[in-house]
C-alpha cells in the first residue's frame, strides 16, 4: 500500500520563534543528535509557546548494540504539567513514507498551504501557521521509521535498513523508540496516543497491543486516518469479492460529484447494494456476462462508467480503470488518492495503471520533501547534507509481509486491535476516511470495525467519520479543521463536529 501527496515550496516562517539551536554542532554531512528551538504562535486567540526538538533515538538489540537510529521531531508546549498532558506519537504509512505528510499536512504548528479543493498547490508554495494544529491539546512526536526521513539502520549488512523492512520488526522498532522517548523526556505518566495514516493505521492498531505487552506502555487512544487495517480487503482479486464491494460507494460518490451517475443511483443505494446484492451477484457470475446483464447494468449506473467496461471486468471495476474512464469524455483521468483531482488523460497507456503518474501522489512527495528541507533548516535549526527520504520506493518494494496475517488467517492489525480493546475497553478510537479515496475506501473501515468481536458498547464508542477529500483528507482545509475538532473532542479538549455522514 503506497501513500503520499504533492507540490513544491517557498517557506514563510511562523510567528515568533527564532531558531536557537541547543545541540552539538556537526559538519553539514552529519545529522546533529539533538537540536531544540523555541517558538510562539497564536492559537484560538491565545499565545502558545512551545519547544521543537529534532533528535535521533537509538534502537538496540538484546546485547545493547545499536542497530538503527530513528529520527523524530517533537513539539512540547511550555507552562503545562508535562506528566498530565497527552503525548501523541505520529507515523505515516507506505510502508516507506516519512512522517512529513501528517507533520506538515495536518497536525504540526505549521502546514503546507493548500487550496480549498485539496489539490497540490501550484509552486511556489508556502508554509503557514496551522489554525488546526493539535498542539493545542496534545504534545506531538513525529516518528520516521527506518529507511525513511533520516532514520537509518546501523548493522553490518549490505543494506542495514532492510532488517527493519518487515511487518513485525518495524512495529518492534517503533515500540522501542516510544519507550525510550518516554524515558528520556520523563513522560511515563502522560496519556499516550497513537496517530497513524494509511499503513500507519496498521502500525497503530498492532501497537495498541504490543506496546502494553512488550514495553509497558498503555495506549489511551488511537486516531487512524485512511487506515489500511486489513491489506487483503484493499486488493481486488477474482476471489476477493469484498475488496470490489468496498470501493463501489467511493465510485458512486465520485460519479455523483461529476454528474456521471444515472438518476436514482445514489451513494446510499450503493452502500446497501455493495454489501448485499452486489456480492451475491458477483459470486453467481459464470464466465463472461452477456450484454444486458442486470447486475452489470446496475453497477454501470452506480459507478457512472459504460456497461461494456463493467462487463469486460466481470462486474469488478479495477481502480485504475475507473480513474481512466470516469472522466474519459472530458479528456481527463482522476487521482486514486483523491478522485476529485484530475489531470489530462494523456496517451492511452495500456491496462497497467496504478500510482505511477497519479495526479496527486508524486507531485505531493516532491512538495512535502522540499517544504520539509526548508522547514528543517529555517525553523528547526537543523543543518545537514543528508537526504531526507520522503517516500523511497525500495522500502515498499522489498518489504517482508510475512507476519501480516495472525496465525495465517486473521490480519495482525485487526486481531491486535480486538485484543487491545478486550484488555482495555476504555481505549478511545477515531477512524477517519475521505469520501473520494480510492486507495483505502471508507466502507472498508466501517465493515472491518463491525467484524471486531468486542462488546457492543465498546464497538459503538468507536467513532467513524467520512470527510470530503481523498486519502490525504487533510489537504482540504475544511476537512483538516473537522479532523482537528473531532480529535480534540476525543482527547477531551473540545466539542465534536457535526457528523459528516
Amino acid at each position: 500500500m503506497p501513500k503520499a501527496l504533492a507540490a513544491v515550496f517557498l517557506l514563510l516562517l511562523a510567528t515568533g520563534g527564532t531558531p536557537c539551536a541547543r545541540a552539538d554542532e556537526k559538519p553539514n554531512g552529519e545529522l546533529p543528535a539533538r537540536v531544540a528551538t523555541h517558538h510562539t504562535m497564536g492559537l484560538n486567540e491565545h499565545r502558545l509557546d512551545y519547544e521543537a526538538v529534532a533528535e535521533t533515538l537509538p534502537v538496540t538489540d538484546g546485547k545493547g548494540n545499536t542497530t538503527a537510529s530513528i529520527f523524530t521531531v517533537s513539539y512540547l508546549t511550555d507552562g503545562e504539567n508535562g506528566s498530565a498532558r497527552p503525548v501523541s506519537f505520529v507515523f505515516n504509512g507506505g510502508p516507506g513514507a516519512a512522517s512529513v505528510f501528517l507533520h506538515l499536512g495536518a497536525l504540526g504548528p505549521q502546514i503546507l498551504q493548500t487550496p480549498e479543493s485539496g489539490a497540490v498547490p501550484i509552486p511556489p508554495v508556502h508554509l503557514i501557521d496551522n489554525p488546526a494544529t493539535w498542539l493545542g491539546f496534545t504534545d506531538l512526536v513525529f516518528v520516521d521509521p527506518v529507511g525513511t526521513g533520516f532514520s537509518r539502520g546501523k548493522g553490518k549488512e549490505e543494506n542495514p535498513d532492510k532488517p527493519f523492512w518487515d511487518v513485525r520488526a518495524d512495529i518492534a522498532s517503533l515500540g522501542s523508540v516510544i519507550r525510550l522517548w518516554l524515558a528520556r523526556h520523563q513522560r511515563w505518566t502522560s496519556p499516550v496516543w497513537l496517530v497513524g495514516e494509511s499503513y500507519g493505521g496498521f502500525r497503530a492498531a498492532a501497537m495498541a497491543q504490543t506496546l502494553p505487552h512488550d514495553f509497558d506502555v498503555i495506549v489511551k487512544g488511537l486516531v487512524l486516518v485512511s487506515p489500511a487495517l486489513d491489506l487483503s480487503a484493499l486488493h481486488q482479486t477474482e476471489r476477493d469479492l469484498l475488496a470490489a464491494a468496498f470501493v463501489l460507494p467511493s465510485y458512486a460518490a465520485t460519479a455523483a460529484a461529476y454528474d456521471a451517475a444515472s438518476a436514482g443511483a445514489g451513494v446510499a443505494e450503493s452502500e446497501r447494494f455493495a454489501l448485499s446484492d452486489y456480492l451475491v451477484g458477483l459470486a453467481a457470475l459464470k464466465g463472461q456476462p452477456s450484454a444486458g446483464d442486470p447486475l452489470i447494468a446496475r453497477v454501470a449506473r452506480i459507478a457512472g462508467v459504460p456497461e461494456d467496461i463493467v462487463r469486460r471486468y466481470r462486474g469488478r471495476i479495477p481502480r485504475h480503470i475507473f480513474a481512466r474512464e470516469i472522466r474519459r469524455n472530458h479528456g481527463e483521468r482522476v487521482s486514486l488518492y483523491d478522485s476529485m483531482i484530475v489531470a489530462p488523460a494523456g496517451p492511452e497507456g495500456g491496462e497497467g495503471g496504478g500510482a505511477a503518474g497519479d495526479p496527486v501522489l508524486q507531485p505531493a512527495v516532491a512538495a512535502y520533501g522540499t517544504a520539509f528541507n526548508a522547514y528543517l533548516a529555517e525553523v528547526l535549526g537543523v543543518h545537514t547534507d543528508q537526504p531526507y527520504r520522503v517516500l523511497p520506493h525500495d522500502v515498499s518494494q522489498q518489504w517482508n509481509w510475512q507476519g501480516e496475517r495472525q496465525h495465517g488467517t486473521e490480519g495482525l492489525a485487526l486481531s491486535s486491535l480486538e485484543a487491545a480493546l478486550l484488555e482495555h475497553p476504555a481505549t478511545k478510537i477515531l477512524i477517519v476516511n475521505g469520501r473520494y479515496d480510492l486507495v483505502t475506501p471508507y466502507l472498508s473501515s466501517r465493515w472491518l470495525v463491525d467484524q471486531l468481536e468486542i462488546p457492543a458498547a465498546t464497538r459503538s464508542a468507536i467513532q467513524l467519520r467520512v470527510y470530503d477529500g481523498g486519502h490525504m483528507v487533510y489537504m482540504r482545509p475544511a476537512s483538516r479543521s473537522l479532523l482537528a475538532g473531532d480529535a480534540a473532542e476525543l482527547y477531551g479538549a473540545g466539542e465534536p463536529s457535526a457528523p459528516s455522514q
